[in-house]
């Protein structure tokens, strides 16, 4: 029996406003893995928009979505973790070896490897990066709407220098990561 390789990778861990995406990908065949996966970082949004219906189209995805309030109570390495175990749980492939992106650690019944850069090197990660940053881009354009002297259609919640400077004159959103003080 071939072995089912999950990737896990996060999109936002760094952002100041706006949740924590982490996704999981397990290719259903290789034959079927889109041959043009990189690093999300790495591709445009309509690059990420095309690939995201090819990967959701070939591939079992999970997603975890950890909000602002719940990164505050719990910090970020934990509040990651937690996201981690619901982008597991919510895959219903199965799962013979877990390739998370980075160096965090997890329990997990799951053979887990942890690769730094991994979403260059392996196409489930790239592919989870991709899922998780077309859910959380997505996402922020949303709130965008409705918080549109923050830019978040354009920095995605991260601490760019308009956003820092929106921070400054129009105060906090309920969005934003009050444990992350030293952006404002």
């Amino acid at each position: 029996m071939k072995k089912l390789v999950c990737g896990i990778d996060e999109v936002g861990r760094g952002a100041v406003a706006g949740p924590l995406v982490i996704a999981s990908v397990v290719f259903k065949k290789s034959k079927k893995i889109p041959y043009n996966i990189k690093d999300s970082k790495k591709t445009t949004f309509i690059q990420r928009k095309l690939l995201f219906r090819e990967i959701l189209n070939n591939a079992y995805v999970g997603v975890g979505c950890i909000d602002s309030q719940i990164i505050d109570k719990l910090g970020i390495t934990e509040a990651t973790r937690l996201g981690i175990a619901q982008c597991i749980s919510n895959n219903i492939s199965r799962k013979d070896i877990i390739l998370l992106d980075g160096n965090i650690k997890i329990d997990s019944k799951f053979k887990v490897k942890s690769i730094v850069k991994g979403d260059n090197n392996f196409v489930s990660i790239a592919a989870a990066s991709i899922i998780a940053k077309f859910i959380r881009d997505n996402i922020m354009i949303l709130k965008s709407n409705y918080y549109p002297n923050y830019n978040w259609k354009n920095n995605k919640g991260y601490g760019t220098k308009d956003h820092l400077l929106a921070i400054k004159l129009y105060g906090i959103t309920k969005y934003h990561r009050k444990s992350f003080k030293l952006a404002y």
